[in-house]
């Protein structure tokens, strides 16, 4: 009776899973959409002011090559190589080897995203804790910097394992009979992703996955307290702020942080459920045809659209809550706004709008 139960439980969720493929390819085209104009208001030259927004601008560049790596495997997998066409070998050279790169680029550059956000918040947080005194932390360098570092750390991480992968091949593929435009006998040689120290590879796997998961999970241990030591200075600062500051860069300021406390949130969202994956596949013993086992395969997947969509919200979020954002978004439009007495004039520029 469990039996029957659980397995019609598992058809159940491999129904409703099976629509998540298609709201990730969703969510990834539209993050993808979104991002290239916020990526290209972050590098206006009114923007790169400080090390914070150039923390935002690695994080939007690795949000970019995330939901692009998503589109590219999805517009492949839906209409082309994976469509289980007859009349095409899925199993090309190119498109295997494509696939490889993909893999590496993703957890590559979804990782450094993941970081960069914790130090978004770790940084904003040091600067506000040494108000009033002059930071190499805060300079726009110091952002660059720790891009390249996160980006490099996370490289090399991801080539331990991936290194140890090639692109080998495995048999011939020939069209169906119904297939039109192959001459007679015509074949291709098919491949496959081949390890090459097979003998360790569960050890390999198996330390990779560790670090991976200790990686995420820090992660979304670190965004939680940040957020909160975050709250705390907010408010620890808010009255000195208004009496020591204009208004309007009190203002300013409170809205930084604010912005950062919401994309601090929205990262928890986006990075506790890989992290609990991750734990629950290093520590618990799953069992095959299992519920656990048809959630945590699925449930790569729905992280990966909780990423999505996350990095979709970015420049939703800095443009809602940044008037430095919008007032760069109105030069990037060539549109200008300037004040004569108590009348207001916009202005459209001929000139470029230095994007």
């Amino acid at each position: 009776m469990n039996k029957s139960l659980n397995e019609k439980l598992i058809n159940f969720i491999n129904g409703i899973a099976e629509h998540v493929f298609l709201v990730q390819f969703v969510i990834s085209a539209i993050g993808l959409i979104m991002n290239i104009p916020h990526l290209l208001v972050l590098l206006h030259n009114s923007m790169r002011t400080s090390s914070t927004n150039s923390i935002m601008i690695g994080i939007a560049i690795c949000d970019l090559i995330v939901l692009s790596e998503n589109v590219y495997e999805r517009v492949q997998g839906y209409w082309f190589f994976g469509s289980q066409n007859p009349c095409i070998n899925e199993y090309n050279y190119w498109y295997m080897y494509s696939l490889l790169i993909g893999d590496v680029l993703l957890t590559v550059f979804e990782r450094a995203s993941f970081w960069l956000g914790v130090f978004l918040a770790f940084t904003r947080l040091v600067i506000m804790k040494m108000s009033g005194t002059t930071l190499k932390i805060s300079k726009p360098l110091f952002g660059y910097l720790l891009i390249l570092a996160l980006v490099g750390l996370s490289s090399v991480h991801s080539a331990y394992y991936y290194g140890g992968y090639s692109i080998a091949q495995w048999g011939t593929w020939e069209p169906k009979k119904k297939c039109t435009g192959y001459p007679a006998n015509y074949s291709e040689p098919t491949f496959y992703r081949n390890f090459a120290d097979n003998e360790n590879l569960f050890k390999i796997a198996r330390r990779y996955q560790m670090i991976n998961g200790v990686s995420r999970i820090l992660v979304s241990v670190s965004y939680p307290i940040l957020t909160i030591l975050l709250i705390f200075e907010v408010r620890k600062s808010a009255k000195f702020a208004s009496e020591a500051l204009s208004k309007r860069n009190s203002e300013e300021r409170h809205r930084t942080c604010r912005l950062i406390l919401v994309m601090s949130i929205f990262y928890v969202i986006a990075s506790a459920p890989a992290g609990i994956s991750e734990y629950v596949q290093l520590f618990v013993k799953i069992k095959s045809n299992s519920i656990l086992e048809t959630l945590v395969g699925y449930g790569s997947i729905f992280i990966s659209a909780l990423f999505c969509l996350n990095a979709s919200s970015h420049g939703i979020i800095n443009f809602t809550m940044s008037s430095k954002y919008r007032k760069t978004v109105r030069k990037c439009l060539g549109l200008e706004t300037r004040s004569t007495g108590s009348a207001t004039f916009v202005s459209v520029s001929k000139s470029s709008s230095h994007i």
